[in-house]
């Protein structure tokens, strides 16, 4: 190593000589005499610029269009050599950030070796244009992940930490190495082998698989970044990045950006949201940024989440107010949140940097609050939408058909609605007949129409009719849709209050939600096929709220199914909780009303043979648990249990619903998401194994009949022709003595007994069951 170089090391690593700092400077406080603020500091806009403040944030600084505080160092000669004379006589102090930076350390060793020496070291030009480019973050001109001096540098803080503000020997002699040996940008971007230390080397391609791993937990997802700051500008849309690691902001920057194997536009995570978790410190960092090369803008990101940690601080304390650190601040808030847009003159805004002291917000809470703000779904336009929540239940109360109409519901028929369907079906389901398997009754109510279908087995389907002829966003449509969903919104209604005493639960706890819904193309932005819109078409489709955590996982996906038709204008999703008819209209023109036709009527009739086999196959299941706790069960009549299946319910499973074959495969799929065809083997099934233990059951009894009181008689009979024994064998002919006559009195009594309770047996019950 140079004698000169050597003496820079030596000279930063001297305790009496410089002392390190990385105490946070107050709003407005300018350095002492023998004092350098590297990158640290703030000061008003109207005031001239300090010569020992050195941070390109500056305003004085942005004005000179510098890019780094190493820049900044290379445009201060003059105060450094002022300052170089009375260097041996008091201690210089470097105030810098708590965490360093490529940035910090170069303009560290830039300056001082200005102090030392007097000149600039021969690199210090291209050293300064190549960290100029990565505090940017222009990733794609700082060189490759494995050789660049910033992921060395980064690399080597990993390996080589410091416990105090004062970096460490390893890490100063890496840097004043490549300070007097590379003297080219080139170079910089691909540093020497002989120049990387061989465990930094080893750590640069371990890093590769760290970030792969970091992936399995990560959150990737569609965001609609802004072109401008008002509130209607157009966006563009990129891939982002949720997620926490230990490893370094800009390290898991460079990775990701260059990472197009796992973004869905195959040009790399543009929005990067990343969590660190630092075991030296009780509070997590966040930091947010957008690539800077490629258009767009955060905006006021930083000041809409200082303003959503409100006015406490991590630990409960009231936060302070004071001075702003920036003129462009939008509030008087202390830290922690911050913008590169803040310090610029310009507006630049496409960098959200981590918080100084501490967010009281979790990465969770913050994360969705990226989401929503920059949802993809509050660009797409839903002109119109009709929309059923349905729900099962068990009826407790008296007759529902006369209950229902003393509560002013009347008596529907749906047959209308359903002409593409089988007769058997419209007979059957749609209420067509007064001797239909289910029966519907209607009530309108505050914009809404409540319905009742009234099925066998005290099972009704209650479901609300709510169309929506204004025009809302996609993502505004799915929460709105996902609270009357899980909340209860829906039982304020009049109808379904006055009916709540005899509605008892039946399977799950929610509402099931079927909608169709009218899509402007025109109006909407992208309307592709990544995961964030596949993920608001699902939510809308399944009636849950469209928020990170809840994003549809790939087996959810895999599970739903989605049927287009041949122009690509309507999309049918179906779920197992429910479905969605989109219809995507590239003009705004007026169609038909969107009401309750045949797709709501496919869904509300799968879902209600869905319930009425669980219902009846619990049925079966309490027959079986009678028959098997009681002995005498099988002798008794029992209600027959096979009657309770409805007639349309057995009727379907095994046939078509209609001619039309788009009709029949909508079916088959609504069939197939609510396992039916396997419901019903598994009642055949337990059918069987019932009948089976019935009949082992009567097998039982018979031989208990057969071989008990058979030999009874038989030895009665017995017994009582026995007594004449004094008799000759001759008088003993059957006929001729009263003995033998009684033995046969006896053997016929008790055949016919035990045959005919035979034979009562299997008429009366098994036969009838």
């Amino acid at each position: 190593m140079d004698a000169k170089v050597r003496q820079l090391v030596e000279f930063l690593l001297n305790e009496e000589q410089v002392r390190w700092s990385s105490e946070k400077a107050a709003p407005g406080v300018e350095p002492r005499t023998r004092e350098l603020f590297i990158s640290v500091g703030s000061r008003g806009e109207a005031l001239p610029a300090h010569p020992h403040m050195l941070s390109w944030k500056l305003p004085q600084w942005t004005r000179r269009s510098v890019r780094s505080s190493t820049g900044a160092v290379l445009l201060s000669a003059d105060p450094l050599d002022a300052l170089s004379p009375r260097l041996r006589e008091e201690p210089l102090t470097l105030r810098v950030p708590l965490v360093h930076t490529l940035d910090v350390l170069c303009a560290t060793l830039l300056a001082v070796y200005r102090l030392l020496h007097g000149a600039w070291p021969e690199g210090a030009d291209a050293l300064t244009e190549y960290v100029g480019e990565w505090e940017q973050g222009h990733t794609e001109t700082v060189g490759e992940y494995e050789c660049a001096l910033g992921t060395v540098f980064y690399a080597a803080l990993k390996l080589w930490p410091s416990e105090t503000a004062r970096p460490t020997r390893e890490v100063l002699e890496l840097m004043a190495r490549v300070l007097e040996t590379v003297h080219l940008p080139a170079e910089l971007a691909r540093l020497p082998d002989r120049l990387i230390p061989a465990t930094v080397s080893r750590r640069l391609k371990a890093d590769e698989l760290l970030y792969r791993a970091e992936l399995s937990r990560a959150q990737c997802v569609q965001l609609d970044i802004p072109l401008g700051d008002d509130e209607d500008a157009p966006p563009r849309r990129v891939d982002a990045l949720f997620l926490s690691s230990f490893q370094d902001v800009t390290v898991l920057r460079l990775l990701a950006r260059g990472d197009s194997t796992h973004t869905h536009y195959g040009q790399g995570f543009d929005f990067m949201a990343l969590h660190i978790s630092r075991t030296d410190q009780s509070r997590p960092w966040h930091s947010f940024s957008i690539t800077p090369e490629r258009a767009g803008t955060l905006g006021d990101l930083a000041g809409a989440l200082d303003e959503l940690e409100g006015p406490r601080l991590p630990d409960g304390s009231p936060r302070t107010r004071g001075a702003r650190r920036f003129e462009r601040q939008p509030n008087d808030y202390s830290d922690p949140w911050y913008s590169d847009g803040y310090a610029s003159p310009t507006g630049r805004t496409t960098m959200v940097a981590g918080p100084y002291s501490g967010s009281r917000l979790s990465r969770r809470e913050l994360w969705e609050h990226l989401w929503s703000r920059f949802n993809v779904g509050r660009r797409v336009h839903v002109l119109k939408s009709h929309t059923v929540f349905a729900r099962p239940f068990l009826w407790r109360g008296p007759a529902p058909d006369a209950e229902l109409v003393s509560r002013g519901f009347r008596r529907c028929d749906l047959s209308a609605q359903g002409v593409a369907f089988h007769p058997a079906v419209i007979n059957s389901f749609l209420g067509a007949t007064d001797e239909a398997d289910v029966l519907h009754y209607e009530k309108p109510t505050e914009g809404h129409t409540v319905h009742v279908s009234v099925y066998p087995n005290r099972l009704v389907a209650v479901w609300v009719a709510r169309p929506r002829r204004t025009a809302t966003s996609l993502y505004a449509l799915a929460h709105e849709q996902a609270e009357l969903v899980e909340g209860r919104g829906l039982w304020d209604l009049e109808p379904l209050r006055a009916l709540a005493p005899w509605l008892a639960p039946l399977g799950a706890e929610r509402w099931f939600v079927y909608g169709a819904y009218r899509i402007s193309r025109g109006r909407s932005s992208m309307l592709d096929d990544s995961r964030s819109m596949q993920g608001l078409f699902h939510a809308l489709a399944s009636g849950t709220a469209p928020t990170l955590e809840k994003l549809p996982s790939e087996a959810a996906a895999e599970s739903r199914r989605v049927l287009r038709d041949a122009a690509g204008e309507t999309e049918h999703w179906l779920s197992s909780t429910g479905g969605a008819r989109l219809e995507f209209l590239i003009e705004e023109e007026e169609r038909g009303p969107l009401a309750t036709d045949r797709d709501f009527l496919l869904f509300l009739l799968t879902m209600g043979q869905r319930y009425s086999a669980f219902e009846t196959s619990r049925r079966m299941a309490e027959v079986e648990q009678r028959y098997r706790t009681s002995r005498w069960q099988s002798l008794r009549p029992a209600r027959s249990v096979r009657s309770d299946v409805m007639l349309f319910t057995n009727s379907l499973w095994h046939t078509r619903v209609s001619e039309d074959p788009d009709v029949n495969a909508r079916y088959l799929a609504w069939h197939s998401l609510h396992g039916l065809q396997e419901t019903v083997e598994a009642m055949k099934d337990q059918a069987s194994e019932l009948d089976q233990y019935k009949r082992d059951q009567f097998d039982r009894m018979v031989g208990l009949l057969v071989f008990v009181f058979l030999p009874v008689s038989l030895a009665c009979g017995f017994f009582s022709g026995a007594q004449f024994q004094d008799m000759s064998p001759s008088v003993g002919i059957p006929g001729t003595t009263t003995g033998w006559l009684i033995f046969l009195g006896y053997t016929a009594a008790f055949t016919v007994l035990v045959f005919g309770t035979v034979f009562l047996a299997r008429v009366m019950n098994w036969r009838k069951r």
